[in-house]
Protein backbone atom coordinates (compact mmCIF):
# COMPACT_ATOMS: atom_id res chain seq x y z
CA UNK A 1 0.00 0.00 0.00
CA UNK A 2 1.13 3.56 -0.88
CA UNK A 3 1.63 5.73 2.06
CA UNK A 4 1.01 9.64 1.58
CA UNK A 5 0.98 12.16 4.00
CA UNK A 6 -2.04 13.73 1.64
CA UNK A 7 -4.25 12.89 -0.41
CA UNK A 8 -6.63 14.54 -2.77
CA UNK A 9 -9.56 13.60 -4.39
CA UNK A 10 -10.32 15.65 -7.49
CA UNK A 11 -8.12 17.54 -10.52
CA UNK A 12 -10.21 20.78 -10.84
CA UNK A 13 -9.22 23.79 -9.76
CA UNK A 14 -9.58 23.21 -5.85
CA UNK A 15 -8.06 19.84 -6.62
CA UNK A 16 -5.08 21.62 -8.27
CA UNK A 17 -4.61 23.71 -5.63
CA UNK A 18 -4.69 21.74 -3.21
CA UNK A 19 -2.43 19.22 -4.24
CA UNK A 20 0.41 21.79 -5.30
CA UNK A 21 -0.09 24.15 -1.74
CA UNK A 22 0.37 20.76 0.33
CA UNK A 23 3.57 19.56 -2.14
CA UNK A 24 5.08 23.15 -1.70
CA UNK A 25 4.77 22.93 2.09
CA UNK A 26 7.18 19.44 1.55
CA UNK A 27 4.04 16.80 1.93
CA UNK A 28 3.93 13.89 -0.03
CA UNK A 29 1.22 14.03 -2.31
CA UNK A 30 -1.26 12.29 -4.22
CA UNK A 31 -3.95 13.53 -6.47
CA UNK A 32 -6.16 11.28 -7.84
CA UNK A 33 -9.11 12.19 -10.64
CA UNK A 34 -10.59 10.24 -13.35
CA UNK A 35 -9.26 11.74 -16.30
CA UNK A 36 -5.95 13.45 -17.77
CA UNK A 37 -8.89 16.03 -19.28
CA UNK A 38 -9.89 16.66 -15.27
CA UNK A 39 -6.81 18.75 -14.60
CA UNK A 40 -7.48 22.28 -14.54
CA UNK A 41 -10.95 22.10 -16.63
CA UNK A 42 -12.64 25.23 -17.96
CA UNK A 43 -16.44 23.46 -17.68
CA UNK A 44 -18.28 26.46 -18.08
CA UNK A 45 -17.15 29.92 -19.33
CA UNK A 46 -13.29 29.75 -19.59
CA UNK A 47 -12.81 33.16 -17.98
CA UNK A 48 -11.04 34.18 -14.90
CA UNK A 49 -11.65 36.95 -12.73
CA UNK A 50 -13.77 39.97 -11.95
CA UNK A 51 -15.61 41.66 -8.70
CA UNK A 52 -13.89 40.13 -5.65
CA UNK A 53 -12.57 37.24 -8.08
CA UNK A 54 -9.57 39.35 -8.98
CA UNK A 55 -8.56 39.70 -5.45
CA UNK A 56 -8.99 36.37 -4.47
CA UNK A 57 -6.48 34.92 -7.78
CA UNK A 58 -4.28 37.90 -6.17
CA UNK A 59 -4.62 36.45 -3.08
CA UNK A 60 -3.39 33.36 -4.18
CA UNK A 61 -0.34 34.59 -5.93
CA UNK A 62 0.52 35.86 -2.83
CA UNK A 63 0.42 32.43 -1.83
CA UNK A 64 2.26 30.92 -4.83
CA UNK A 65 -0.99 29.41 -6.34
CA UNK A 66 -1.12 27.66 -9.57
CA UNK A 67 -3.88 29.48 -10.96
CA UNK A 68 -2.26 32.99 -11.49
CA UNK A 69 0.32 31.59 -13.76
CA UNK A 70 -1.72 29.55 -15.11
CA UNK A 71 -4.55 31.90 -16.19
CA UNK A 72 -1.31 34.57 -17.18
CA UNK A 73 -0.11 31.88 -20.12
CA UNK A 74 -3.79 30.99 -21.57
CA UNK A 75 -5.45 34.91 -21.36
CA UNK A 76 -6.58 35.74 -24.50
CA UNK A 77 -8.69 39.00 -23.92
CA UNK A 78 -8.30 41.39 -20.95
CA UNK A 79 -10.22 44.20 -19.49
CA UNK A 80 -9.84 45.87 -15.84
CA UNK A 81 -13.77 46.54 -15.20
CA UNK A 82 -14.54 49.17 -13.18
CA UNK A 83 -11.62 51.22 -14.56
CA UNK A 84 -12.25 54.80 -13.83
CA UNK A 85 -13.57 54.11 -10.47
CA UNK A 86 -11.44 53.27 -7.24
CA UNK A 87 -8.65 50.85 -6.67
CA UNK A 88 -11.06 48.75 -4.59
CA UNK A 89 -13.87 48.04 -6.99
CA UNK A 90 -11.48 47.68 -9.70
CA UNK A 91 -11.33 43.97 -11.28
CA UNK A 92 -8.71 42.18 -13.75
CA UNK A 93 -11.01 40.22 -15.94
CA UNK A 94 -9.60 37.30 -18.57
CA UNK A 95 -10.98 35.28 -21.07
CA UNK A 96 -8.95 31.92 -21.22
CA UNK A 97 -7.83 30.00 -23.87
CA UNK A 98 -9.42 26.40 -22.51
CA UNK A 99 -6.97 24.34 -24.02
CA UNK A 100 -3.80 26.43 -23.11
CA UNK A 101 -5.07 26.58 -19.75
CA UNK A 102 -5.06 23.17 -19.60
CA UNK A 103 -2.02 22.16 -20.65
CA UNK A 104 0.06 25.20 -18.60
CA UNK A 105 -1.60 23.15 -15.39
CA UNK A 106 -0.50 20.10 -16.49
CA UNK A 107 3.23 22.04 -17.13
CA UNK A 108 3.35 23.62 -13.68
CA UNK A 109 2.32 20.35 -11.42
CA UNK A 110 4.78 18.76 -13.44
CA UNK A 111 7.52 21.00 -11.65
CA UNK A 112 6.49 19.32 -8.04
CA UNK A 113 8.85 16.04 -7.51
CA UNK A 114 6.91 15.31 -4.43
CA UNK A 115 3.37 15.07 -5.95
CA UNK A 116 2.13 12.51 -7.70
CA UNK A 117 -0.94 12.04 -10.05
CA UNK A 118 -2.89 9.13 -10.54
CA UNK A 119 -6.17 9.18 -13.25
CA UNK A 120 -8.34 6.88 -11.91
CA UNK A 121 -11.62 6.57 -10.09
CA UNK A 122 -12.32 6.59 -6.52
CA UNK A 123 -14.50 3.94 -6.05
CA UNK A 124 -14.25 2.98 -2.20
CA UNK A 125 -13.03 4.63 0.93
CA UNK A 126 -12.75 2.68 4.40
CA UNK A 127 -14.52 3.51 7.13
CA UNK A 128 -11.73 5.67 8.70
CA UNK A 129 -11.17 7.38 5.63
CA UNK A 130 -7.57 7.32 5.37
CA UNK A 131 -7.32 4.04 2.65
CA UNK A 132 -8.33 4.88 -0.86
CA UNK A 133 -8.93 2.44 -3.41
CA UNK A 134 -7.70 -0.30 -0.57
CA UNK A 135 -4.00 0.85 -2.02
CA UNK A 136 -3.36 4.39 -1.01
CA UNK A 137 -3.28 5.39 2.69
CA UNK A 138 -3.01 8.82 3.70
CA UNK A 139 -2.76 10.91 7.15
CA UNK A 140 -5.19 13.62 5.22
CA UNK A 141 -7.55 13.19 2.80
CA UNK A 142 -9.11 16.55 1.10
CA UNK A 143 -12.21 16.41 -0.78
CA UNK A 144 -12.85 18.32 -4.11
CA UNK A 145 -15.39 16.66 -6.27
CA UNK A 146 -16.84 19.28 -7.66
CA UNK A 147 -20.24 18.65 -9.29
CA UNK A 148 -19.62 15.08 -9.42
CA UNK A 149 -21.61 13.88 -6.27
CA UNK A 150 -24.97 12.13 -7.59
CA UNK A 151 -24.72 14.98 -10.41
CA UNK A 152 -27.80 14.50 -12.60
CA UNK A 153 -27.67 17.06 -15.95
CA UNK A 154 -31.02 18.14 -17.17
CA UNK A 155 -31.93 19.46 -20.67
CA UNK A 156 -35.30 19.49 -21.10
CA UNK A 157 -37.06 16.23 -20.77
CA UNK A 158 -33.22 14.42 -20.86
CA UNK A 159 -31.41 13.53 -17.61
CA UNK A 160 -27.94 11.89 -17.86
CA UNK A 161 -26.10 11.30 -14.73
CA UNK A 162 -22.90 13.06 -14.79
CA UNK A 163 -21.20 15.90 -13.54
CA UNK A 164 -20.42 17.42 -16.93
CA UNK A 165 -22.67 16.42 -20.02
CA UNK A 166 -19.20 15.51 -22.10
CA UNK A 167 -18.76 13.25 -18.98
CA UNK A 168 -20.58 9.60 -19.99
CA UNK A 169 -21.69 9.20 -16.66
CA UNK A 170 -19.63 5.61 -16.47
CA UNK A 171 -18.52 6.96 -13.05
CA UNK A 172 -21.85 8.21 -11.49
CA UNK A 173 -22.19 5.05 -9.31
CA UNK A 174 -19.01 5.67 -7.91
CA UNK A 175 -19.49 9.29 -7.02
CA UNK A 176 -22.80 8.46 -5.74
CA UNK A 177 -21.37 6.04 -3.21
CA UNK A 178 -18.87 9.21 -2.46
CA UNK A 179 -22.02 11.39 -1.28
CA UNK A 180 -23.60 8.26 0.46
CA UNK A 181 -20.41 7.30 2.26
CA UNK A 182 -20.22 11.34 3.32
CA UNK A 183 -23.32 10.81 4.69
CA UNK A 184 -22.79 7.87 6.80
CA UNK A 185 -19.85 9.86 8.56
CA UNK A 186 -22.50 12.45 9.66
CA UNK A 187 -22.39 15.54 7.37
CA UNK A 188 -25.51 17.02 6.13
CA UNK A 189 -25.73 17.01 2.37
CA UNK A 190 -27.19 19.55 0.36
CA UNK A 191 -28.57 19.61 -3.11
CA UNK A 192 -27.01 22.59 -5.50
CA UNK A 193 -27.81 23.37 -9.49
CA UNK A 194 -25.83 25.02 -11.36
CA UNK A 195 -25.83 25.81 -15.71
CA UNK A 196 -24.39 26.68 -18.65
CA UNK A 197 -25.63 27.59 -22.13
CA UNK A 198 -25.22 26.18 -25.22
CA UNK A 199 -21.83 26.89 -27.40
CA UNK A 200 -22.75 28.08 -30.90
CA UNK A 201 -20.28 27.64 -34.26
CA UNK A 202 -18.58 31.12 -34.99
CA UNK A 203 -18.68 30.92 -38.17
CA UNK A 204 -22.32 31.13 -38.00
CA UNK A 205 -23.45 34.21 -36.35
CA UNK A 206 -23.88 37.49 -37.35
CA UNK A 207 -20.82 39.80 -36.20
CA UNK A 208 -21.70 43.12 -37.76
CA UNK A 209 -24.93 43.75 -35.77
CA UNK A 210 -22.64 42.91 -32.71
CA UNK A 211 -21.26 45.27 -30.44
CA UNK A 212 -17.21 44.79 -30.34
CA UNK A 213 -15.84 44.52 -27.00
CA UNK A 214 -12.05 45.00 -27.10
CA UNK A 215 -9.85 44.39 -24.30
CA UNK A 216 -7.00 46.44 -23.11
CA UNK A 217 -3.65 46.95 -24.30
CA UNK A 218 -1.63 46.86 -22.67
CA UNK A 219 -3.28 45.19 -19.95
CA UNK A 220 -2.71 43.81 -16.15
CA UNK A 221 -1.73 39.97 -15.35
CA UNK A 222 -2.89 38.18 -12.49
CA UNK A 223 1.05 37.13 -11.43
CA UNK A 224 4.55 38.14 -13.27
CA UNK A 225 3.18 37.95 -16.52
CA UNK A 226 4.09 35.54 -19.33
CA UNK A 227 6.02 37.55 -22.27
CA UNK A 228 4.87 34.43 -24.58
CA UNK A 229 1.98 35.47 -24.45
CA UNK A 230 1.01 37.39 -27.45
CA UNK A 231 -3.11 36.46 -28.05
CA UNK A 232 -5.09 39.93 -28.83
CA UNK A 233 -9.14 37.96 -29.18
CA UNK A 234 -12.11 40.25 -29.29
CA UNK A 235 -15.06 39.52 -27.77
CA UNK A 236 -18.99 40.81 -28.81
CA UNK A 237 -21.96 41.88 -27.12
CA UNK A 238 -26.21 41.53 -28.24
CA UNK A 239 -29.17 41.60 -26.35
CA UNK A 240 -32.24 39.41 -26.06
CA UNK A 241 -35.43 40.96 -26.24
CA UNK A 242 -39.24 40.85 -26.04
CA UNK A 243 -39.11 38.52 -29.01
CA UNK A 244 -36.85 36.27 -26.82
CA UNK A 245 -38.93 37.11 -24.11
CA UNK A 246 -42.45 36.01 -25.25
CA UNK A 247 -40.91 32.65 -26.73
CA UNK A 248 -39.39 31.78 -23.14
CA UNK A 249 -42.86 32.82 -21.48
CA UNK A 250 -44.67 30.52 -23.68
CA UNK A 251 -42.81 28.21 -23.24
CA UNK A 252 -42.15 27.81 -19.65
CA UNK A 253 -44.07 24.79 -18.41
CA UNK A 254 -41.31 22.98 -20.45
CA UNK A 255 -38.83 24.70 -18.04
CA UNK A 256 -37.48 21.92 -15.80
CA UNK A 257 -36.67 24.66 -13.03
CA UNK A 258 -40.55 25.53 -13.41
CA UNK A 259 -42.14 22.04 -14.14
CA UNK A 260 -40.78 20.75 -10.80
CA UNK A 261 -38.14 18.30 -12.82
CA UNK A 262 -35.47 20.40 -10.72
CA UNK A 263 -35.08 20.66 -7.30
CA UNK A 264 -31.93 21.90 -5.98
CA UNK A 265 -30.92 25.73 -5.70
CA UNK A 266 -29.49 27.67 -7.88
CA UNK A 267 -27.45 30.31 -7.66
CA UNK A 268 -29.35 33.58 -7.45
CA UNK A 269 -26.63 35.78 -8.71
CA UNK A 270 -26.20 34.10 -11.90
CA UNK A 271 -29.46 33.06 -12.99
CA UNK A 272 -30.80 31.27 -15.82
CA UNK A 273 -31.93 32.77 -18.82
CA UNK A 274 -35.44 31.47 -18.01
CA UNK A 275 -35.08 33.11 -14.41
CA UNK A 276 -34.14 36.20 -15.95
CA UNK A 277 -37.24 36.98 -17.82
CA UNK A 278 -39.61 35.27 -15.08
CA UNK A 279 -38.32 37.04 -11.96
CA UNK A 280 -37.32 40.43 -13.85
CA UNK A 281 -40.32 40.86 -16.15
CA UNK A 282 -39.97 44.79 -16.35
CA UNK A 283 -36.84 44.37 -17.94
CA UNK A 284 -36.97 44.16 -22.12
CA UNK A 285 -33.35 42.90 -22.79
CA UNK A 286 -30.46 41.42 -21.02
CA UNK A 287 -26.85 41.44 -22.22
CA UNK A 288 -25.41 38.72 -23.66
CA UNK A 289 -21.83 38.37 -24.08
CA UNK A 290 -20.36 36.39 -27.55
CA UNK A 291 -16.87 35.04 -25.94
CA UNK A 292 -14.52 32.41 -27.66
CA UNK A 293 -13.40 29.62 -26.02
CA UNK A 294 -10.19 29.76 -27.31
CA UNK A 295 -7.37 32.17 -29.77
CA UNK A 296 -8.26 29.66 -32.46
CA UNK A 297 -11.70 27.85 -31.72
CA UNK A 298 -14.56 27.86 -33.92
CA UNK A 299 -16.58 27.63 -30.74
CA UNK A 300 -18.07 30.38 -28.76
CA UNK A 301 -19.55 31.16 -25.33
CA UNK A 302 -22.87 33.27 -24.93
CA UNK A 303 -22.32 34.57 -21.56
CA UNK A 304 -25.82 35.29 -19.84
CA UNK A 305 -27.67 32.74 -21.21
CA UNK A 306 -27.44 29.48 -19.09
CA UNK A 307 -31.13 27.32 -19.34
CA UNK A 308 -32.20 23.90 -18.59
CA UNK A 309 -34.63 23.75 -21.83
CA UNK A 310 -34.46 21.49 -24.22
CA UNK A 311 -33.45 21.23 -27.09
CA UNK A 312 -36.27 22.58 -29.30
CA UNK A 313 -37.04 25.66 -27.58
CA UNK A 314 -33.11 26.48 -27.20
CA UNK A 315 -33.35 27.01 -30.92
CA UNK A 316 -36.44 29.03 -30.91
CA UNK A 317 -35.20 31.43 -28.71
CA UNK A 318 -31.63 31.99 -29.32
CA UNK A 319 -32.49 32.49 -33.00
CA UNK A 320 -34.45 35.53 -32.32
CA UNK A 321 -31.34 36.91 -30.55
CA UNK A 322 -29.18 39.73 -33.22
CA UNK A 323 -26.82 38.61 -34.88
CA UNK A 324 -28.00 34.73 -33.89
CA UNK A 325 -30.87 34.20 -36.06
CA UNK A 326 -28.92 31.65 -38.47
CA UNK A 327 -26.76 30.52 -35.41
CA UNK A 328 -25.73 26.60 -35.47
CA UNK A 329 -25.14 25.22 -31.90
CA UNK A 330 -22.67 22.80 -31.29
CA UNK A 331 -23.40 21.80 -27.75
CA UNK A 332 -26.87 22.47 -26.18
CA UNK A 333 -27.04 24.11 -22.68
CA UNK A 334 -27.95 22.19 -19.70
CA UNK A 335 -28.67 22.02 -15.82
CA UNK A 336 -25.88 20.09 -13.33
CA UNK A 337 -27.80 19.08 -9.87
CA UNK A 338 -25.36 18.03 -7.34
CA UNK A 339 -24.59 17.49 -3.69
CA UNK A 340 -22.91 19.34 -1.43
CA UNK A 341 -22.07 19.19 2.22
CA UNK A 342 -22.71 21.91 4.64
CA UNK A 343 -19.28 23.61 5.01
CA UNK A 344 -20.81 25.01 9.06
CA UNK A 345 -19.31 21.31 9.58
CA UNK A 346 -16.21 22.37 9.17
CA UNK A 347 -13.89 25.15 10.96
CA UNK A 348 -11.84 27.76 9.66
CA UNK A 349 -9.07 25.64 8.24
CA UNK A 350 -11.75 23.75 6.16
CA UNK A 351 -11.33 21.00 8.05
CA UNK A 352 -14.32 18.60 9.78
CA UNK A 353 -14.92 19.50 13.00
CA UNK A 354 -15.66 15.54 13.78
CA UNK A 355 -12.52 14.14 11.63
CA UNK A 356 -9.84 16.22 11.67
CA UNK A 357 -8.24 14.30 9.22
CA UNK A 358 -11.17 15.36 6.57
CA UNK A 359 -10.81 18.55 4.00
CA UNK A 360 -13.03 20.39 2.17
CA UNK A 361 -12.68 22.83 -0.68
CA UNK A 362 -14.68 23.65 -4.12
CA UNK A 363 -18.35 22.94 -5.14
CA UNK A 364 -18.57 20.40 -2.54
CA UNK A 365 -18.79 23.01 0.49
CA UNK A 366 -21.31 24.80 -0.96
CA UNK A 367 -19.59 27.80 -3.30
CA UNK A 368 -19.80 28.57 -7.32
CA UNK A 369 -16.65 29.56 -9.72
CA UNK A 370 -13.19 28.31 -10.41
CA UNK A 371 -11.70 31.66 -8.53
CA UNK A 372 -13.74 30.70 -5.25
CA UNK A 373 -12.98 26.59 -5.22
CA UNK A 374 -9.60 27.13 -6.01
CA UNK A 375 -9.12 29.92 -3.09
CA UNK A 376 -10.67 27.04 -0.87
CA UNK A 377 -8.68 24.73 -2.34
CA UNK A 378 -5.31 26.58 -1.55
CA UNK A 379 -5.88 26.57 2.19
CA UNK A 380 -7.50 23.12 2.63
CA UNK A 381 -4.03 21.66 0.56
CA UNK A 382 -2.23 23.85 3.13
CA UNK A 383 -3.53 22.45 6.03
CA UNK A 384 -4.27 19.05 5.45
CA UNK A 385 -0.32 19.47 4.63
CA UNK A 386 -0.11 20.96 8.05
CA UNK A 387 -2.31 18.59 9.97
CA UNK A 388 -0.45 15.45 8.66
CA UNK A 389 3.12 16.75 8.75
CA UNK A 390 3.05 18.61 12.29
CA UNK A 391 3.86 21.95 10.05
CA UNK A 392 1.60 25.16 11.52
CA UNK A 393 -1.67 26.06 9.81
CA UNK A 394 -2.12 28.95 7.33
CA UNK A 395 -4.81 31.07 9.35
CA UNK A 396 -6.00 33.44 7.36
CA UNK A 397 -9.70 35.66 8.31
CA UNK A 398 -11.77 38.45 7.05
CA UNK A 399 -10.00 40.74 8.26
CA UNK A 400 -7.14 40.29 5.87
CA UNK A 401 -8.44 38.82 3.13
CA UNK A 402 -11.17 38.13 0.27
CA UNK A 403 -10.14 34.16 0.65
CA UNK A 404 -10.92 34.64 4.52
CA UNK A 405 -14.47 36.60 4.00
CA UNK A 406 -15.45 33.74 1.62
CA UNK A 407 -14.33 30.63 4.06
CA UNK A 408 -15.95 32.36 7.27
CA UNK A 409 -18.80 32.86 5.59
CA UNK A 410 -19.43 29.42 4.47
CA UNK A 411 -18.19 28.00 7.45
CA UNK A 412 -20.24 30.08 10.20
CA UNK A 413 -23.62 31.14 8.44
CA UNK A 414 -23.83 28.29 5.37
CA UNK A 415 -25.35 28.41 2.09
CA UNK A 416 -28.98 27.88 0.95
CA UNK A 417 -27.80 28.46 -2.80
CA UNK A 418 -24.32 28.37 -4.46
CA UNK A 419 -22.12 31.02 -3.11
CA UNK A 420 -20.19 33.82 -5.30
CA UNK A 421 -17.79 36.18 -4.17
CA UNK A 422 -18.60 39.92 -4.33
CA UNK A 423 -16.70 42.73 -3.06
CA UNK A 424 -19.80 43.71 -0.89
CA UNK A 425 -19.33 40.60 1.12
CA UNK A 426 -16.18 41.99 2.67
CA UNK A 427 -16.48 44.61 5.30
CA UNK A 428 -13.03 46.08 4.70
CA UNK A 429 -12.81 45.58 1.33
CA UNK A 430 -11.13 49.23 1.35
CA UNK A 431 -8.37 47.18 2.63
CA UNK A 432 -8.48 44.08 1.28
CA UNK A 433 -7.27 44.96 -2.86
CA UNK A 434 -5.55 42.97 -5.48
CA UNK A 435 -2.59 45.70 -5.33
CA UNK A 436 -1.98 44.88 -2.13
CA UNK A 437 -2.49 40.95 -1.59
CA UNK A 438 1.19 40.72 -1.60
CA UNK A 439 1.77 43.41 1.23
CA UNK A 440 -0.99 41.39 3.10
CA UNK A 441 -0.36 37.87 3.00
CA UNK A 442 2.89 37.33 1.54
CA UNK A 443 4.85 37.38 4.58
CA UNK A 444 2.61 34.46 5.75
CA UNK A 445 3.07 32.61 2.96
CA UNK A 446 7.19 32.78 2.93
CA UNK A 447 6.73 31.60 6.61
CA UNK A 448 4.49 28.94 5.95
CA UNK A 449 6.61 27.61 2.65
CA UNK A 450 3.95 28.47 0.03
CA UNK A 451 6.04 30.89 -1.75
CA UNK A 452 9.82 31.73 -2.00
CA UNK A 453 11.18 34.64 -0.45
CA UNK A 454 13.01 35.53 -3.45
CA UNK A 455 9.19 35.79 -5.40
CA UNK A 456 7.58 37.70 -2.65
CA UNK A 457 10.19 39.76 -2.95
CA UNK A 458 10.18 39.94 -6.12
CA UNK A 459 6.38 40.77 -6.33
CA UNK A 460 6.29 43.45 -3.56
CA UNK A 461 8.89 45.37 -5.75
CA UNK A 462 6.73 45.29 -8.65
CA UNK A 463 3.40 46.48 -6.97
CA UNK A 464 5.31 48.73 -4.20
CA UNK A 465 4.43 52.32 -6.33
CA UNK A 466 0.90 51.29 -7.08
CA UNK A 467 -0.35 49.84 -3.39
CA UNK A 468 1.37 52.89 -1.45
CA UNK A 469 -0.25 55.25 -3.84
CA UNK A 470 -3.54 53.60 -3.18
CA UNK A 471 -2.91 53.34 0.70
CA UNK A 472 -2.09 57.50 0.68
CA UNK A 473 -5.50 58.01 -1.27
CA UNK A 474 -7.52 55.92 1.09
CA UNK A 475 -5.72 56.30 4.25
CA UNK A 476 -8.87 58.14 6.54
CA UNK A 477 -11.03 54.98 5.76
CA UNK A 478 -7.98 52.32 6.49
CA UNK A 479 -7.00 54.03 9.46
CA UNK A 480 -10.76 53.64 10.44
CA UNK A 481 -10.90 49.72 9.17
CA UNK A 482 -7.61 49.23 11.15
CA UNK A 483 -9.92 50.09 14.51
CA UNK A 484 -12.76 48.07 13.59
CA UNK A 485 -10.67 45.11 12.97
CA UNK A 486 -8.86 45.25 16.41
CA UNK A 487 -12.19 45.40 18.01
CA UNK A 488 -12.96 42.02 15.67
CA UNK A 489 -9.88 40.28 17.11
CA UNK A 490 -10.40 41.07 20.36
CA UNK A 491 -13.87 39.59 19.81
CA UNK A 492 -12.01 36.70 17.70
CA UNK A 493 -9.89 35.74 20.43
CA UNK A 494 -12.25 35.08 22.98
CA UNK A 495 -12.70 31.37 21.86
CA UNK A 496 -16.01 29.32 22.55
CA UNK A 497 -15.35 25.87 24.31
CA UNK A 498 -16.03 23.18 21.81
CA UNK A 499 -18.60 21.45 24.05
CA UNK A 500 -20.22 24.57 25.21
CA UNK A 501 -24.11 23.76 25.58
CA UNK A 502 -26.87 26.10 24.43
CA UNK A 503 -29.13 24.76 25.52
CA UNK A 504 -31.14 26.14 28.71
CA UNK A 505 -29.57 29.69 28.02
CA UNK A 506 -32.32 32.50 28.96
CA UNK A 507 -32.63 34.55 25.74
CA UNK A 508 -31.80 31.97 23.07
CA UNK A 509 -34.60 30.48 21.04
CA UNK A 510 -35.04 27.09 20.13
CA UNK A 511 -34.14 27.87 16.52
CA UNK A 512 -30.76 29.94 17.66
CA UNK A 513 -29.79 26.71 20.30
CA UNK A 514 -30.63 24.70 17.16
CA UNK A 515 -28.44 26.67 14.80
CA UNK A 516 -25.75 27.42 17.71
CA UNK A 517 -25.60 23.34 18.45
CA UNK A 518 -25.26 22.40 14.43
CA UNK A 519 -22.84 25.59 13.69
CA UNK A 520 -20.75 25.36 16.90
CA UNK A 521 -19.31 28.90 16.13
CA UNK A 522 -15.50 28.86 17.31
CA UNK A 523 -15.29 32.14 19.04
CA UNK A 524 -17.54 35.20 19.70
CA UNK A 525 -17.16 37.00 15.93
CA UNK A 526 -18.33 33.63 14.30
CA UNK A 527 -21.18 33.73 16.42
CA UNK A 528 -22.33 36.93 16.13
CA UNK A 529 -22.19 36.31 11.89
CA UNK A 530 -25.33 33.74 12.85
CA UNK A 531 -28.23 34.48 11.49
CA UNK A 532 -30.87 35.41 14.11
CA UNK A 533 -28.37 36.61 17.34
CA UNK A 534 -28.88 39.28 18.85
CA UNK A 535 -26.65 41.38 21.15
CA UNK A 536 -28.83 40.18 24.05
CA UNK A 537 -28.28 36.45 23.02
CA UNK A 538 -24.62 37.02 22.78
CA UNK A 539 -24.01 38.89 26.40
CA UNK A 540 -25.89 35.76 27.95
CA UNK A 541 -23.09 33.43 25.96
CA UNK A 542 -20.17 35.83 27.38
CA UNK A 543 -21.57 35.67 30.58
CA UNK A 544 -21.71 31.63 30.65
CA UNK A 545 -17.95 31.40 28.98
CA UNK A 546 -16.67 34.06 31.74
CA UNK A 547 -18.39 32.23 34.38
Amino acid sequence: MKQYDVIVIGGGHAGVEAATAAARRGAKTLLMTQRVDDLGALSCNPSIGGPGKSQMVAEMDAFGGVMPRAADRAGIHWRTLNATHGAATQALRAQIDRNLYHRAIVDILSEYKNLDTVFETVVDIDKTATIINDKYQGRAIVFTTGTFLNGMVTCGDEKIPSGRLMDSGQYQENDAKTSNFLQEMGFKILRLKTGTPARLKRDSINWDVCEVQPGDMPHDWFSDGDENNKYESVCFITYTNENTHNVIRENIKNAPMYNGDIVGTGPRYCPSIEDKVMRFPEHTSHHVFLEPEGADSDIIYPNGLSTSFGKDEQEKWLRTIPGLENVEIVRYGYAIEYDAIDARALNDKLQSKDWPHLFFAGQINGTSGYEEAAAQGLVAGANAAAYACGLPYLEIDRTNSMIGVLIDDITTIGVDEPYRMFTSRAEYRLHLRADNAIKRLGKIGVELGLIGQGAYEKKLAAKADIFTKNDAFYAGYIARNEREIAAYKRDAELKIPVDFVYAGLPGLTNELVEKLTATRPENIADLSRIPGMTPAGIMVVLRKIKA
